[in-house]
């Protein structure tokens, strides 16, 4: 039976791709053909809820396209479109056990956080025209009631999913050691520099040897910060105060051109063997806190300068659990698979708690 509803899925589905993609006229009349012989029904019941093969199919129709984009063959078309029909079933009957899971429970949800939702969304999409709303809900096919029965389920599902989640939110140390110790060869790394760097180009009125000039003074600045003050003055760039002696991130911030200047020219750790060459060559002559002399680029009609420092260097090797940076991907990653494995057996448990049946 589960057979014939996927097949009776892909066989409509597949009709409305035909129409996206203006396949063969013989295709599509067959397809029509089939519609017609084979009128919507129950195609699953959860706790008293029926889900339709129609609604089946809204809920793929929007993906048909990206499917058969992606498929080389029909079969493989075909074996997509039964994949997504399986998974939007399964998501669809776990969502109304969840439902009926919150209604069991006996308490109702306030109706102030649909109205609220409702209100946003008017807001939001419609300028706050109530009237061009229900407007749009007739022409979808549905009404303000049915959309609120909508609004409701979707808020009652967030709400006990959300549950679950937090309970599972918490990462302890020995779940963080315990995974790094299974993943260890996820952390090697290779040789890497922690960089600044700040990048100067030509000015729309200047000369390249005032640019070249100017790279160097600011260069000079970097290595005698009481300097800065007064070249920022003497190139009349402006900005807050400088709070107490001016550091190369204060510099950055103020004139550097790149995408980095934003974060005081901070480019993070880089793999030294994805530096440019000339950028490696001078970071290894630099101690952690140094100032390179400007590095010219010939980038197009002008060159550019750069000046780099580095803050610190670390061998190839493995990353240690105890980086702050490792320890903050790692319980990233243990957070969401207990969080997906904590919602899975609460689904389970769901599913043998409330009537499920295919049809």
């Amino acid at each position: 039976m589960k057979t014939f509803l996927l097949s009776s899925l892909l066989t409509l589905t597949a009709a409305a791709a035909c129409a996206q993609l203006k396949m063969p006229s013989l295709e599509e009349a067959a397809a029509k053909r089939w519609s017609q012989l084979n009128s919507d029904r129950i195609a699953a019941d959860a706790d008293g809820q029926g889900i339709t093969l129609s609604d089946i199919r809204r809920q793929i129709d929007p993906i048909v396209g990206q499917l058969r984009a992606a498929a080389r063959t029909d079969l493989e078309f075909e074996q997509a479109l039964g994949q997504a029909a399986k998974e939007t079933l399964k998501s669809m009957t776990e969502r109304q056990i969840v439902i009926a899971e919150f209604r069991a429970g006996g308490t109702d949800l306030p109706a102030t956080y649909v109205e609220a939702d409702i209100e946003e969304t008017i807001r939001r999409d419609f300028g706050g025209d109530r009237n061009r709303f229900v407007a749009s809900l007739r022409a979808a096919g549905t009404t303000p009631i049915a959309y609120r029965k909508t609004i409701e389920d979707r808020i009652i599902f967030e709400y006990m999913v959300g549950q679950i989640r937090r309970a599972a939110w918490d990462v302890n140390p020995g779940k963080i050691q315990e995974y790094y110790d299974k993943n260890k060869a996820d952390f090697a790394r290779k040789e890497q520099v922690k960089l600044r760097q700040i990048t100067i180009t030509q000015g729309a009125a200047e000369k390249p040897e005032e640019t070249a000039a100017r790279a160097q003074a600011w260069a000079a600045a970097l290595r005698e910060p009481a300097k800065v003050p007064a070249l920022l003055a003497a190139y009349k760039i402006g900005g807050k105060p400088l709070a107490g002696k001016a550091t190369f991130a204060d510099v950055a911030e103020r004139i550097s051109s790149d995408d980095f200047a934003g974060k005081g020219g901070d480019a993070g750790w880089r793999n030294f063997e994805d530096l440019n060459q000339t950028v490696v060559g001078a970071v290894r002559k630099l101690k952690p806190g140094e100032v390179s002399p400007p590095l010219k680029f010939d980038v197009g009609a002008a060159p550019i300068y750069v000046i780099v420092s580095p803050e610190s260097v670390r061998p190839a090797g493995f990353a240690q659990v105890n980086d702050p940076e490792v320890m903050a991907e790692i319980e990233t990653k243990v957070r969401s698979i207990s969080m997906k494995l904590a919602i899975q057996r609460w689904l389970e448990d769901l599913s043998a708690k409330h009537f499920v049946q295919l049809r």
